[in-house]
């Protein structure tokens, strides 16, 4: 009965594992394509500033 109790705890701990795991990965890649987003816009805005102030 211990060898049961023992894999699941080590079936439950990877899963933890993984899940944490993939959860950071999606976390690090939102973060970035907001920079990204953000970046862009901030881009943009300067540009439409800059040619309004040149009409």
């Amino acid at each position: 009965m211990i060898r049961g109790w023992t894999a699941v705890i080590v079936f439950t701990t990877l899963a933890v594992v993984m899940m944490v795991g993939v959860n950071v990965r999606m976390w690090r890649r939102m973060k970035a394509a907001t920079a990204a987003a953000k970046a862009e816009r901030e881009a943009m805005e300067a540009g439409e500033n800059h040619q309004a102030r040149s009409a």
